[in-house]
């Protein structure tokens, strides 16, 4: 499974981070050139790859931990509600949130130097200026419904490279 992995996502590398974002508590990535695609019938934008994470990551720039998959659940620095009235899927007020946008703003020029990954389907990104994304699958779950992460190329209909807990699918 690694040298599949690494083969595949090898496709990125060189690319530019273009942005990152979520969707609950899916991380989604887009890197490579912005092209033009179809979507509902109306025309976007969109990088050429899109990277979406389902198990747990996190971008470190050394030995700190920058953004990570847990700051979906945590309040943003300037919470001073109470925790109980904290409800992390509205957009804006988790850490993640606030630490993924200042990410972002801070490194628009970030490129995908080289990929790694293991033999469970775990992911390395090393980006420009010394960050690094780790994706690690942690579930031993392997069901048909045990995605933990997928790349693919939204402008065309090529089938999505996904790794789960059976392995890679192609779908």
């Amino acid at each position: 499974m690694r040298e599949e992995i690494i083969s595949e996502v090898g496709k990125i590398v060189g690319s530019k981070l273009q942005y990152a974002g979520r969707a609950s508590n899916l991380l989604w990535l887009g890197f490579g050139d912005i092209v033009q695609i179809i979507r509902r019938g109306r025309t976007e934008e969109a990088a050429e790859y899109a990277l979406h994470i389902q198990c747990s990551w996190r971008i470190t720039l050394g030995s700190k931990i920058v953004v990570a998959s847990r700051d979906f659940y945590s309040p943003h620095s300037q919470w001073d509600e109470d925790y109980e009235d904290f409800d992390w899927d509205i957009h804006g007020n988790n850490r993640f949130d606030e630490r993924m946008k200042a990410f972002i703003k801070e490194n628009r020029q970030i490129k995908v130097i080289q990929i790694d990954s293991d033999e469970v389907g775990g992911l390395t990104i090393l980006l420009s200026g010394g960050y690094k994304l780790d994706v690690f699958p942690d579930s031993s779950e392997d069901d048909e419904y045990s995605e933990h992460w997928r790349l693919f190329k939204p402008k065309d209909n090529s089938p999505h490279f996904i790794v789960t807990g059976n392995g890679i699918d192609n779908a």
